[in-house]
């Protein structure tokens, strides 16, 4: 590699000895056998755990922003945009105190080890391509790290780590989740600007995290969708693209797990359909359930898929919901061998109107003074914005209250999904 200002520049003999880069001839990790996720020993594995976008790809209504449409054109409060609202409110000085800050404060070892604690042998890391691979090719040491950091305090815990695309280059869906800040979906309709950049990206991804066996897998794109107006449409476009992708990863990762995610928000029968038949041995198909009725008929659909085409399916993305939906969420899919992840782990004072009472495990508290900046972004950059000092206490109290022991504790959803 050559090194430059901190950045990984991939050439064309770099890319050659990814392509040929050897793996270990025995694997040690979670596979797929059949319908289910096996460990090294033959045992069934059903992933449980949670979902950490709040961390590395914060999205609007974490934090209580709005997330919809403003006026008369989309203005989305992805990640991107939430980091430059709080340059253009507070600095950019400050804006680099607050990430840091938001990021050391959210995670630390004591919290990995409370989730092992709790039952938690799965974690879904969200990767946001802007702060990995801010160009086609390139690879930002600072965004390794964060990648790193993480796998290594979850192993050191035995919990594995499903490494998820949830903001591809270009934007693989038209929402804030995607960091889109134009409501486009450009990985599909800028396919050749982005679509290389993205095999590329996971290549990359794939050969770095080959041989370690705390990666459980690869979790290729998070709810893909080419258009809302017509959100099953495009399933073919986006398995296409799939299969590149996993040829791409399997010249230099042939263990990993492919988990696939559907159009429709992936929550859909409709959407997993485009996706058939399985391109690979080793994958499993994900669907999101939020929202629904907690019986065999709300996921029917998914079980006869995995029955049909003897692949596994995974749960990837499930809550925003009340402590006794949950309980219902996990009864059910455990008693049909299906795993879950739960979405997120922390967000500030829970849903809009429902302050002190969070669907997650951890509620933000609001700073002194929070509701002036609410304001201002209620408005989509068109209210009156507290002055820079006040703004600047602002984020940074809210980045010191995302600490754990500062947040309020949501003990029944843990019992609720653990059963203590």
């Amino acid at each position: 590699m050559l090194e430059k200002k901190g950045r990984s520049i991939t050439g064309a003999v770099v890319v050659l000895l990814l392509l040929s880069a050897p793996v270990s001839a025995q694997w040690n990790g979670l596979r797929v056998q059949g319908q289910q996720i096996v460990d090294q020993k033959g045992n069934n594995v059903v992933l449980k755990g949670f979902g950490t976008g709040e961390m590395y790809n914060i999205e609007a209504y974490m934090l209580e922003w709005p997330d919809g449409n403003g006026g008369k054109s989309r203005w989305y409060y992805g990640d991107s945009r939430i980091h430059e609202t709080v340059a253009k409110l507070a600095g950019e000085n400050v804006n680099q105190q607050f990430t840091s800050k938001w990021e050391a404060k959210m995670l630390t070892d004591a919290d990995v080890a409370t989730w092992e604690s709790w039952g938690v042998n799965s974690i879904r890391l969200s990767i946001n391509y802007h702060w990995l691979s801010p160009e086609s090719g390139v690879y930002l040491d600072s965004g390794w790290a964060k990648i790193d950091n993480f796998v290594a305090l979850c192993k050191r815990h035995n919990i594995g780590v499903i490494l998820c695309m949830h903001a591809a280059p270009g934007a693989q869906n038209p929402e804030l989740m995607s960091d889109t800040v134009d409501g486009k979906p450009h990985l599909w309709t800028e396919p050749a600007i982005y679509q290389p950049w993205t095999i590329n990206l996971w290549q990359a991804i794939a050969q770095r995290y080959a041989n370690e066996t705390a990666v459980v897998g690869y979790d290729l794109l998070d709810e893909p969708l080419l258009s809302e107006a017509n959100p099953s449409s495009g399933g073919s476009t986006v398995r296409t693209f799939y299969v590149q992708l996993t040829a791409a990863i399997r010249t230099v990762d042939k263990h990993h797990i492919i988990f696939a995610c559907g159009t429709e928000w992936c929550g859909s029968t409709a959407g997993m359909q485009g996706l058939l038949p399985p391109w690979d041995n080793n994958m499993v198909l994900i669907f999101h359930k939020y929202w629904d009725k907690n019986e065999v008929a709300s996921i029917q659909g998914f079980l006869d898929i995995r029955n049909k085409h003897n692949v596994p399916i995974w749960n990837g993305e499930t809550g925003e919901n009340s402590n006794s939906w949950a309980k219902g969420m996990a009864d059910l899919l455990r008693a049909n061998n299906i795993g879950w992840s739960w979405w997120t782990i922390k967000k500030v004072n829970g849903p809009a109107g429902n302050a002190g009472n969070n669907t997650q495990p951890y509620e933000i508290t609001e700073p002194a003074k929070y509701g002036e900046v609410l304001t201002f972004v209620q408005k989509f950059g068109a209210g009156t914005p507290p002055s820079q000092s006040v703004a600047a206490s602002i984020f940074l109290e809210l980045a010191a209250n995302a600490a754990t022991s500062k947040c309020k504790f949501n003990s029944g959803l843990i019992t609720a999904l653990f059963g203590h």
